[in-house]
């Protein structure tokens, strides 16, 4: 099969033309031209929150609802044979459901809204509202969009133009993998670059087929009246989508996708690692992450996820929960890490300086059991506050960076300055970088050698 040429032509800017070093036609390579074999097949990828939100570390009452209406709506998608597959998964770090679905086709999904989503919909919309929607299919017809858009929820809606899907469309373990969706849209302005992202895109695509073994999947929509993709990935685990960002083709050619588009929203799906969420936290990126919570599919999966063996019960994921235990993370390393560092109040910020971290100190203390100890020391006569922290591992410090640290770092970055902060242990190498992107003057040591005595 000869390649394909990509169908509107790539008028790319001069000066990005220059640094790509490329035909102004890029033609699409065999695996990329190869036709989808999702066929009629929609899915939908969106998030909920609740109306309310709680507060410390409580959940709210219309949280907790929200919850049960999905668990509600999940039990009774599954007695509807369009509905290929659907997941409800309890975001990690916020008050969220992340809802995923698959229909068998238009008809599947316009049947679904009049009904069950129907049914339902009083309910949840007491408690919770809608976030953005992505909505996948190789085409998709008015009727379906129309279904959606008439529940008020804010959809976006792509149609496919290239990919590759390795292992002959085989489901990923999901106890393992990790599904990307999200949105890109150009920069206001930007909207004659439309054709430069299909076309760094596809770059990303032709160079991560080879060069990276763990990308199963990767798809491209273009987003239905707007200058915008939705862009789709399956890894096999954690660690591919880690090489992915830090040294894969998303580092390639991110700042090359960066001058003309920006992220709108990234969904998670799967155990991913304390670390990249961390990663990702503090390179603003719009991400939800999830662990896989209820999830059924019929039997034989479908083309959108993945098949699975239809004749092995052992295969056939019917309903199994992986929450509680994607939710402990991988573990990164069992060394202890300690943590000394200093804020400078700014004139006459002091008190608050000081209020922020009684706060700090009743969040770790009631929120984070592998924070092993917190010390907040007041030095008066330089106007600062010295802490002194202990974390079990890096997995705990991952977990405090991407939590606390990250939700007060922002306000306290107002009133003081930071620094320096000192790292004395085996800090994993993406906890060291989102510690130096905060640019709070860090440094890291490794044990070298001493000693320890009881007070006794």
């Amino acid at each position: 099969m000869h390649s394909q040429e990509v169908t509107a032509t790539l008028d790319l800017p001069t000066e990005t033309m220059e640094e790509a070093a490329t035909p102004l036609r890029e033609p699409l390579p065999t695996f990329l031209a190869e036709p989808s074999r999702i066929g009629q097949e929609i899915s939908i990828t969106g998030k909920w929150v609740p109306t309310k939100k709680g507060v410390l570390f409580r959940k709210s009452a219309e949280s907790r609802e929200m919850v049960k209406e999905w668990d509600d709506i999940h039990a009774d998608a599954k007695g509807d044979p369009g509905v290929l597959s659907t997941e409800i998964n309890h975001a990690v770090g916020e008050e969220a459901v992340l809802v995923h679905h698959v229909f068998k086709a238009a008809d599947a999904l316009v049947n679904y809204f009049s009904t069950t989503a129907t049914q339902h919909m009083g309910a949840l919309t007491k408690v919770a509202k809608p976030e953005l929607h992505l909505i996948r299919g190789g085409n998709i017809p008015d009727a379906a969009r129309e279904a959606l858009l008439a529940k008020n929820v804010p959809g976006v809606f792509g149609e496919y133009l290239f990919g590759f899907v390795k292992e002959d469309y085989e489901r990923p373990d999901l106890e393992n993998a990790i599904m990307v969706t999200a949105k890109w849209t150009c920069k206001p302005g930007e909207s004659s670059q439309l054709e430069a992202l299909k076309y760094w895109w596809q770059r990303v695509a032709t160079d991560a087929y080879s060069r990276e073994e763990g990308m199963v999947r990767f798809e491209a929509y273009q987003a239905m009246g707007e200058n915008a993709l939705i862009i789709h990935e399956v890894f096999k685990d954690s660690d591919e989508l880690k090489f992915h960002l830090t040294k894969g083709t998303a580092a390639k050619y991110k700042n090359n996708i960066d001058k003309i588009a920006a992220p709108e929203a990234y969904f998670f799906r799967g155990p991913v690692s304390w670390t990249i969420r961390t990663y990702s936290k503090f390179l603003h990126l719009p991400a939800t992450y999830s662990s896989l919570g209820s999830i059924f599919t019929q039997p034989g999966g479908s083309m959108s996820d993945g098949t699975i063996d239809s004749t092995s019960e052992s295969t056939i994921l019917q309903e199994d929960n992986f929450q509680e235990k994607n939710m402990k993370g991988t573990n990164m390393n069992t060394q202890e890490i300690t943590v000394f560092y200093k804020w400078t109040a700014k004139p006459g910020k002091l008190d608050e300086l000081k209020a922020i971290y009684q706060d700090v100190y009743k969040e770790m203390n009631e929120n984070e059991p592998d924070s092993l100890k917190m010390e907040c020391y007041f030095a008066d006569e330089e106007n600062a506050i010295i802490v002194h922290d202990v974390f079990k591992d890096g997995a705990a410090l991952g977990f405090h960076l991407g939590g606390t640290a990250a939700n007060h770092f922002p306000t306290l970055a107002e009133i003081a300055t930071p620094g320096p902060f000192f790292f004395c242990g085996d800090v994993p190498e993406e906890l060291k970088q989102a510690a130096i992107g905060m640019n709070m003057g860090a440094e890291f040591g490794t044990q070298a050698f001493g000693f320890e005595r009881s007070a006794a």
